[in-house]
């Protein structure tokens, strides 16, 4: 059984860290957009090329990691790591999606290369809704109050 207090202290730690993220999240969108003519010469300095989508997708996705830290802790949802490991998959692939998206235009790859980072994007997509589907199963689980199913201990059917 968990002390109250260590629950409490979980609970303000799910909110700061929420609440950084989407602040984090808010502050790079807005740099974007009061100074962009600084984020584009940034960016064509270091990467020889511009990229427009990748930042923006990584700033978006950080907002939603957020959002979705301070509700699931609001809701008292209980997904465990399965439901936050797919949301940080999620958005990985979403970034790296972007990132594509990027490349693309800038013409810097080829079309197997294209193939190759495309099969690796879904295949951490599948893994990341997987994970999702066992973090919610988990949750009506838990809510549900019943124990979990082992090959050891099957479960009673009805006759």
């Amino acid at each position: 059984m968990r002390t109250p207090s260590l629950r409490f202290m979980r609970r303000v730690a799910a909110y700061l860290l929420g609440a950084f993220l989407i602040g984090w999240g808010l502050w790079c969108f807005g740099y974007e957009l009061l100074y962009p003519t600084q984020v584009v010469r940034g960016a064509v300095e270091a990467n020889e090329a511009l990229y427009i989508y990748a930042p923006n997708m990584f700033c978006g996705v950080i907002i939603c990691w957020g959002v979705i830290l301070v509700s699931a802790t609001y809701s008292h949802y209980r997904g465990g790591i399965w439901a936050f490991l797919g949301a940080v998959l999620v958005g990985f692939s979403m970034i790296f999606a972007a990132f594509m998206v990027d490349v693309h235009f800038t013409g810097g790859t080829t079309v197997m290369a294209y193939v190759i980072a495309l099969s690796a994007d879904a295949f951490v997509f599948l893994l990341a809704c997987g994970s999702l589907v066992a973090g919610h199963m988990r949750h009506r689980r838990k809510r549900g109050g019943s124990p979990p199913n082992t090959a050891l201990e099957p479960t009673p059917t009805a006759p």
